[in-house]
């Protein structure tokens, strides 16, 4: 039973499907045969789903639907997601079950998270009842609605981390590409790091992480995983045939802009609609289910009906974000900040990255140092982002 939800999830229904989902290249006969299978899986997982869907709500304004939201506490507010609501024109509702809509205000604003709390008008809805087991890697979960049925559903494919750039650790440098030798040569070093208060330079190769040998740039990334800003670690460095030991102060790690040319947007994009604010986020498990934009904010059950936290984000055609119940509950009892103020999280502006001064020898690139710049950039950041992925799943092995 298990091999067949799996191979229906991973070939058939990638998400809970609808009629108008489109298959590519299917005859009458196998569409049919696929409708028919999504809607016999759909309705085996609704039991997983009940008691989620008791506290799920559609957040609409007018008639447009921008959300769906998590009832919590008491049943008189509800959670969801901010950036979509703070779009809104006009007066917000809430439709829980079968029930009418009910108005609802805002309350409080969780900018760093993209969430909102919204107070219920009239009579309290019913509360999430939170489950605290840690899903593993490749556990099934499902996104509810609030008539019961499935919204999406997929597996855990990396367990919580942190999203946010500036809480991981920066050491400073930029490794030369291609280096053969043992260790990562160091081909630039950004001012006002650690690793220039240490005084290691450019041309110096860094051997080890404490006792860790290091081999390439993605191993030296892996042996400061778990290392926060503001501790110090030990690194043995070759400097022009001599070998010592520095100590580094790990710094936080810039804010990197979106790519240039809007590329890395582009590719999210290429799996259909895609949530405005889908990254940065401090407790984050990773799935392949897919909800739409204005599908995120609901619970997330396990199949034995418990719910492990709520949708956060989708994010391109292979991730979409949950937060944890552990996590939410947390940030529920720090206070919200005041909506009338709330600002919208934007992408951050370019930082710029250190990069080698190279002098113009042969045919220069159209537009000149400024383009290759800009192309270096898009480059490094490409590779931050690769390596975060391989790293979130040697992170399970």
């Amino acid at each position: 039973m298990k091999s067949i939800s799996y191979l229906l999830a991973t070939l058939l229904i990638p998400s809970a499907l609808h009629a108008e989902d489109d298959i590519p290249l299917l005859r009458p006969g196998e569409r049919q045969a696929v409708d028919q299978q999504a809607d016999e899986f759909n309705v085996a997982v609704m039991p997983a789903i009940t008691a989620a869907a008791k506290s799920t709500v559609r957040v609409w304004s007018g008639t447009r639907r921008l959300a769906y939201g998590t009832v919590v506490g008491d049943g008189s507010k509800i959670l969801t997601k901010w950036s979509e609501v703070a779009s809104a024109n006009g007066n917000l509702r809430v439709e829980a079950g079968g029930a009418e809509l009910r108005s609802v205000k805002l309350s409080g604003v969780y900018e760093d998270e993209d969430l909102v709390l919204l107070d219920v008008q009239g009579s309290p809805l019913t509360p999430v009842k939170w489950s605290f087991e840690k899903p593993k890697l490749g556990s099934f979960l499902v996104a509810s609605q609030p008539d019961g049925r499935p919204a999406a559903f997929g597996v855990v494919s990396v367990p919580e981390r942190n999203l946010r750039d500036t809480d991981q650790s920066f050491l400073g440098i930029v490794g030369t590409p291609g280096f053969a030798g043992p260790g990562v040569k160091v081909d630039n070093v950004a001012a006002d790091t650690g690793a220039a208060a240490a005084g290691i330079k450019r041309g110096d190769v860094i051997l080890k992480v404490g006792e860790r040998s290091i081999s390439g740039l993605l191993e030296l990334k892996n042996s400061l995983t778990g290392v926060s800003p503001g501790q110090k670690v030990t690194l043995w460095v070759d400097a022009g045939g001599s070998k010592k030991s520095v100590e580094v102060l790990l710094g936080n790690r810039p804010k990197l802009g979106q790519f240039s040319g809007d590329r890395l947007q582009q590719m999210e994009r290429m799996g259909g609609p895609i949530s405005e604010v889908r990254d940065s986020f401090s407790h984050a498990i990773q799935t392949d289910m897919r909800p739409k934009p204005n599908q995120i904010g609901g619970p997330v059950a396990d199949l034995k009906g418990g719910v492990l936290g709520i949708t956060m984000a989708r994010a391109d055609r292979t991730r979409s974000f949950v937060m944890p119940a552990a996590a939410v509950i947390d940030l529920l009892k720090k206070p919200a900040g005041d909506p009338a103020v709330a600002q919208v999280r934007q992408p951050e502006e370019e930082a710029p990255l250190p990069t080698r001064e190279m002098a113009p020898q042969g045919r220069r690139m159209p537009g000149g140092e400024e383009r290759m710049r800009r192309h270096l950039s898009d480059m490094q950041r490409l590779m931050d982002y690769m390596r975060d992925e391989m790293q979130g799943l040697e992170d399970q092995h």
